[in-house]
């Protein structure tokens, strides 16, 4: 009998280490601003304020800027889709490694309005969570939570569904190359379209072309209601977390496009569930998508989709945030009351399009998203692209609707005018049967 515990011991033992060996090389992580990230947190000597949050948090604050606003050390700790029971992970850590003196909790709507914990489709961000987790009783809890019990063994093995691993022969040979040559291990991150400035924060090179935001279809709006108690809990776990460690927390939300912003419909009924939250729990929160013209605002090549800053974005963004809490700007001369003041308030203008498709596929329909009351002040050319050539379909018209050319493949090019001027100007392919 003892004979077989041993073997199944050593059998359990020498499967995980296999296990371990094998999901290494897969898995696709060279390139992962999440493993630098990582590297790099659990070397600060003391991280003084705390950026948490998903992807909005690290191509947000620039430490090597804020560093010196606030003579304090930043650190973001936003991973990818990173979700809310994730955050109360990570910050969980950083508490018990660090004497942090603020938190700054991103309101990401995306995330905030996302699923319950046991409603995931998937677990990718939340395996990149507890990557990043060291504390084994930290790491633990958070397994347990962030899943129902059928994925447990998923969770616990080092290899396995949702885990970036990649069979691509040409990606594991380079896996393998980097860690030979020991390039692996330098924690670099970067390509030709973005780069690490340091201490979590991602910058984009790309930029979205003034003038170029669409989308395929309508975002769902975001209310109270699209909140679910789990993240009401985990937003608590947070409350309760800061005020144990005797931390200062500040609610506040990155700017988006107001292409994003207006597509998604009433933002204020988000933005007063925000606010009522944190006045409930006594501290504050600020929306930097409330911010007047006077002192900041954005163009669409600050983005390098319509909701993540890039570098130029963040330099901004940076700036303005570092300005408001070092007392440098009040906050009744920065932020307007509500998003709908803003809106009104501002000159009038087309902020990006959305085409639907008709179900017979045979025509496109144009929903200009914008701040202008009077939509006949707005108008179309609708052209098709052949050979690098365009062929006028319609030409300042004030019909929204255009038949495609013809059946197959194609590409249709659509600009928008506001009082006859050219605002906006997108692409879009085709496939009409």
């Amino acid at each position: 009998m003892a004979r077989r515990i041993t073997r199944l011991i050593l059998f359990i033992a020498f499967f995980f280490i296999f296990a371990a060996v094998l999901a290494f090389f897969l898995k696709d992580d060279s390139n992962s601003y999440a493993r630098v990230l990582r590297h790099e947190f659990y070397r600060q000597q003391n991280i003084d304020y705390l950026f948490c949050g998903a992807s909005h948090t690290s191509h947000g604050i620039n430490p090597r800027i804020a560093d010196l606003s606030f003579n304090k050390n930043v650190f973001n700790a936003g991973t990818p889709a990173q979700q809310i029971d994730g955050t109360v992970a990570v910050l969980k850590q950083a508490v018990k490694l660090y004497s942090i003196e603020k938190v700054f909790m991103e309101m990401d709507f995306g995330i905030i309005t996302s699923y319950g914990i046991k409603e995931r489709p998937g677990h990718t961000a939340d395996y990149i969570v507890l990557d990043f987790l060291r504390d084994p009783l930290i790491k633990l809890d958070y397994m347990l939570k962030m899943t129902v019990p059928a994925y447990y063994l998923n969770s616990l093995l080092p290899i396995g569904k949702d885990k970036l691993m990649d069979l691509d022969p040409k990606k594991v040979s380079a896996k393998i190359k980097s860690v030979i040559t020991g390039r692996y291990f330098k924690y670099e991150f970067g390509d030709e379209k973005s780069s690490y400035a340091c201490k979590g924060c991602v910058l984009d090179s790309e930029s979205i072309s003034d003038g170029s935001f669409s989308s395929d279809s309508f975002e769902e709006s975001i209310g109270p209601q699209n909140i679910h108690p789990d993240i009401i809990s985990c937003l608590n776990q947070i409350v309760e977390i800061c005020r144990k460690n005797n931390i200062e927390l500040i609610f506040y939300s990155m700017p988006y496009s107001d292409f994003f912003l207006n597509e998604k419909g009433d933002y204020d009924q988000y933005l007063n569930f925000c606010r009522n939250f944190a006045t409930q729990n006594s501290c504050p929160y600020y929306d930097f998508n409330l911010c007047r013209e006077k002192y900041f605002s954005l163009c669409d090549h600050d983005f390098s989709d319509d909701n993540h800053l890039n570098q130029s974005g963040i330099e901004k963004y940076t700036e303005i945030f570092c300005s408001f809490f070092t007392g440098k700007i009040p906050e009744d001369e920065l932020f307007y009351a509500s998003y709908a003041d803003k809106m009104a308030s501002i000159s009038e203008r087309i902020f990006g399009l959305v085409l639907i498709t008709s179900q017979d596929q045979k025509s496109l329909t144009v929903y200009p998203v914008t701040n202008c009351r009077d939509k006949s002040r707005i108008t179309y050319d609708f052209y098709a692209v052949s050979d690098g050539k365009l062929n006028p379909l319609a030409l300042n018209t004030s019909s929204t609707t255009v038949g495609f050319p013809g059946a197959g493949f194609g590409m249709l090019k659509i600009t928008a005018r506001l009082d006859g001027q050219i605002t906006n100007a997108v692409s879009r392919a085709y496939f009409s049967y």
